[in-house]
């Protein structure tokens, strides 16, 4: 019986041939683990995913155990213990409709991987080429062995797709052998078109609302999150300094990720000439898997970075709250705050590392003087709130970024490159000894 040639929308939105009614597949593959909680690549790449499973595609994720920073091991939420006893073999941990498939490495740290884990968890991507059949293959990492990942699936005619949330890369090898570039926000498409003539597509922040939503808000404190130089801790030490002089009652909530709040308040007040081991107008926080909280206490966010920021997920997660946001006009955050905040506007030596520039304590002063004012006079305060809620509704909703990201799947996932015979390559890896390991969700551990 003939059948009429075509395709439909199914009802999650994908597009799928009238012959083949069976679930996209993807397969995440890269060293960094999704579940760290210090880094906000992983954070915004592990919602893609989960929002992907959500929308009926089978995700498969192969990663390490390799971290941004120790305390992003706080995701793995009490497995810690057991992925150590695991270190050279692979465990298996759910997360929701997802299930992280991880190499235990020896370290946390990307430049601690050995050669012997670097071909082990190739030798596990092979596999996982060959058993998952994917129609397309997803990661980051910069990396020359990172290489490899998009130089195999090509050889497998599988379209590789990069995430791309910094401005660090400064030539084109990175993405020879990439079939798309997403990231989060039009100014790194932008800046990436001029530096290298590459042309990502931005599909924006990906954040779930129950996960950062605060259930009531008190609106008490200055938040600033990740005390490190590149992030402008050197700017909000000044801040607090001067506010603990003038105004003792407006209180700063500093949440540590990377970097530790005392030792670097220690270093820069010290190259400031004014030495302190603490200020009375400061609460640091340790890292938490849980923001909601800290939204809740927080009046205003300042994020002052002077990096090249692709987007900062910080900024959107305060829209998303009405808590409106204080940064710098860098990379993409003032396209993350809108209307929603202040943006500070920096000369070009402050945006250089090593980032310990800080503008006299004049040009801050207007700053300060806003600061007071958001605090003092409730009337101002609602109407930015207002604004920033806004910005939150119309710009991050979730749904819109997934949206973005299933249509620049949809012509990757089309040609359907997971229905390709492999069974020549898997044959091939039979006759080197290997067998279904990573189907079966075990591995031998090294010796």
């Amino acid at each position: 019986m003939n059948q009429a040639c075509g395709s439909r929308m199914n009802a999650n939105g994908i597009q799928v041939s009238s012959l083949n009614l069976r679930k996209p597949r993807l397969l995440w593959a890269s060293v960094y683990c999704l579940l760290d909680t210090s880094s906000g690549a992983s954070i915004a790449v592990r919602e893609m995913l989960r929002q992907l499973a959500h929308r009926g595609y089978d995700v498969s994720i192969l990663g390490a155990t390799v971290f941004d920073h120790d305390r992003g091991t706080a995701g793995l939420q009490g497995a810690w213990a057991d992925v150590q006893a695991s270190r050279g073999g692979l465990v298996s941990l759910k997360d929701g409709a997802l299930e992280h498939k991880l190499f235990a490495t020896t370290s946390t740290r990307r430049e601690q991987m050995t050669s012997f884990e670097e071909w082990a968890w190739f030798s596990l991507y092979q596999q996982a080429l060959a058993t998952c059949k994917p129609d397309v293959v997803f990661y980051y990492g910069g990396q020359p062995f990172d290489l490899l990942i998009a130089c195999e699936a090509r050889a497998r005619e599988i379209p590789a797709v990069f995430y791309l949330a910094n401005g660090n890369y400064t030539q084109a090898r990175w993405c020879r052998d990439v079939d798309l570039v997403l990231t989060d926000s039009q100014a790194t498409a932008d800046m990436y078109t001029r530096r290298l003539g590459v042309a990502p597509r931005p599909v924006g922040a990906f954040i779930d609302p129950a996960r950062v939503l605060a259930s009531e808000h008190t609106r008490e404190r200055i938040l600033f999150i990740n005390p490190i130089l590149a992030k402008g801790v050197a700017v909000v030490i000044r801040l607090a300094m001067l506010l603990e002089k003038r105004r003792p009652d407006i209180v700063f909530e500093v949440v540590e990720s990377r970097g530790k709040w005392s030792d670097i308040l220690r270093s820069v007040s010290a190259a400031m000439g004014q030495p302190r081991e603490m200020l009375t107008n400061v609460v640091a926080t340790p890292n938490t898997n849980d923001m909601r909280p800290v939204y809740g206490r927080a009046r205003l966010l300042v994020a002052p970075s002077l990096w090249w920021e692709s987007s900062g997920r910080v900024l959107a997660e305060a829209m998303l709250n009405g808590i409106p946001a204080i940064c710098t006009d860098r990379g993409g955050m003032p396209e993350m705050v809108q209307d929603g905040g202040i943006i500070l506007k920096l000369g070009a030596g402050y945006y250089e590392e090593p980032y310990t520039g800080v503008p006299p304590d004049e040009a801050l002063e207007p700053l300060l003087q806003r600061i007071e004012v958001l605090y003092d006079d409730e009337a101002q305060y609602a109407e930015l709130a207002a604004r920033a809620l806004r910005v939150g509704r119309t710009r991050h909703p979730l749904n819109l970024s997934t949206q973005r990201l299933l249509q620049a799947l949809q012509p990757l996932v089309d040609r359907q490159a997971g229905d390709k015979d492999a069974g020549a390559a898997v044959r091939q890896w039979h006759r080197h000894g290997l067998d279904d390991r990573w189907a079966l969700g075990i591995s031998d551990r090294a010796q």
